[in-house]
């Protein structure tokens, strides 16, 4: 595994999940892995209802990962092919953010690429159970991280594509 994956992934923790940063190189080598060490961080035991796990943490730094994965064409399509763009798609990263925050009538998307970016990262969020608002907030600093680190991005999405996995 490279240095770059495990240096971007801490850079997107430090944005979107700083209170799990000191996990991230263990949890990121796992999901490059694959397989069974990617599927063992979506597994959690069942426990007493109402009761507190400890040995079951929810870490939501792998919801991020997955969503990141599987939101893969929608980032490529963001970021093109100019990593020379991204002060402009983080101008209209805010510019979209101000218009979805107003909740002003739907219109055309006038940036469809960014428009899905933002899309599938939030489903796969919300399937995870992350609550609607704390979804809004996540995906959007996911989004701006994944465009100012377009070339760690990359990397990542060629060193861990997505797989099936059980919900």
């Amino acid at each position: 595994m490279s240095d770059e994956v495990v240096g971007w992934a801490v850079r997107l923790a430090e944005g979107v999940t700083p209170d799990e940063a000191e996990l991230v190189p263990s949890l990121t080598v796992a999901y490059v892995a694959g397989g069974a060490s990617r599927r063992e961080l979506f597994t959690r035991t069942d426990s007493a209802p109402g009761g507190f796990d400890v040995t079951a943490p929810i870490v939501l730094f792998p919801h991020v990962l997955v969503a990141v994965s599987l939101a893969g064409p929608a980032i490529w399509a963001a970021l093109g092919g100019n990593l020379s763009s991204v002060s402009s798609l983080l101008k209209n990263l805010g510019d979209l953010w101000d218009r979805r925050r107003a909740k002003a009538a739907p219109e055309e998307p006038q940036l469809p690429e960014l428009s899905r970016l933002i899309d599938a990262i939030s489903a796969e969020l919300t399937a995870a159970g992350v609550p609607p608002i704390e979804s809004e907030v996540l995906t959007f600093r996911i989004v701006r991280a994944l465009i100012k680190d377009g070339a760690g991005t990359r990397a990542f999405l060629a060193a861990a594509p997505p797989e099936e996995r059980k919900r």
